[in-house]
């Protein structure tokens, strides 16, 4: 029994490095796939490293004229950060007030905001196609900016965290004078940096990745994102795979930097989160 209680931890581990190794390889197989010719990508003698790198696709990329990363990588960041920052502010004020504040017809107004996200994407593109063309938004960076600044799941995920927040704390606070946004912003944000930082993740991640919007509201290639780009290369009529390759490894570049750096944050509030109520 020793034994095996000693072994369980290295099993577990070589089984988790495979599942790893596994998840990685296509995006290894991506990376290396960046560096190679055309002739490479679609030859029948498949080598995962290429022949001599060709870092040039790299180059075509950013530097191209009619389209690149370095214009997509703007329209993205600057739709991402507006789009992360003013979610997370109205989402923190919307959650405090379902957790925290007590009023006639809380539980079916946010009954009503859970309801919202049953609803597909795809069944709200035609009503604000039909919204932004009519107020002058369409083919603007803001037609894409707008839906993200309210969100139900981000509302959802932080009452779940401040639910879990003692309630002395507030009484203490008003027994000191504090009012509601004192209270919000002075002892309530502080407590809600894991659950914060993992909707950021993951709004960062929803607004970088989407594709269906800019798809249908962005048509001027000077206001493409980084996925539009992508599919720019992809329906080259030369099939230039590599190149195809090499903008999506250069979109990924920023998410795992992301996750890295804010992994301890991420976990902590998703399972935080997720279980209080």
């Amino acid at each position: 029994m020793m034994a095996r209680k000693k072994a369980m931890p290295w099993v577990s581990m070589v089984l988790l490095g495979l599942i790893g190794i596994l998840f990685l390889s296509p995006l290894v197989w991506m990376a290396f796939s960046s560096l190679k010719t055309t002739t490479e990508v679609f030859s029948t003698n498949f080598h995962l490293l290429p022949k001599e790198p060709q870092w040039y696709n790299y180059r075509y990329v950013w530097q191209e004229s009619e389209i690149n990363m370095l214009q997509a990588y703007g329209n993205t960041i600057f739709i991402t950060v507006i789009s992360t920052v003013v979610q997370l502010f109205f989402a923190s004020l919307a959650a405090y007030a379902f957790a925290k504040i007590h009023f006639r017809g809380k539980n079916f107004v946010f009954f009503l905001f859970l309801s919202t996200m049953m609803v597909p994407v795809e069944v709200t593109i035609l009503p604000r196609f039909t919204l932004f063309n009519t107020i002058g938004l369409y083919n603007n960076l803001w037609a894409i900016i707008l839906p993200h600044w309210f969100n139900a799941t981000a509302i959802f995920m932080l009452r779940q965290f401040y639910i879990g927040l003692p309630d002395d704390l507030m009484e203490a606070a008003k027994i000191d004078g504090a009012t509601h946004p004192v209270i919000f912003l002075r002892i309530m944000m502080p407590l809600t940096k894991a659950a914060l930082v993992s909707l950021m993740v993951l709004s960062i991640v929803s607004c970088w990745n989407e594709y269906l919007s800019p798809l249908i509201f962005l048509v001027k290639t000077n206001l493409y994102t980084v996925s539009q780009t992508i599919r720019w290369y992809m329906l080259d009529d030369l099939q230039r795979y590599e190149l195809v390759m090499a903008t999506a490894t250069s979109a990924i570049v920023p998410i795992l930097i992301l996750f890295i750096a804010c992994q301890k944050y991420f976990v902590e509030g998703i399972a935080t989160s997720g279980v209080k109520g």
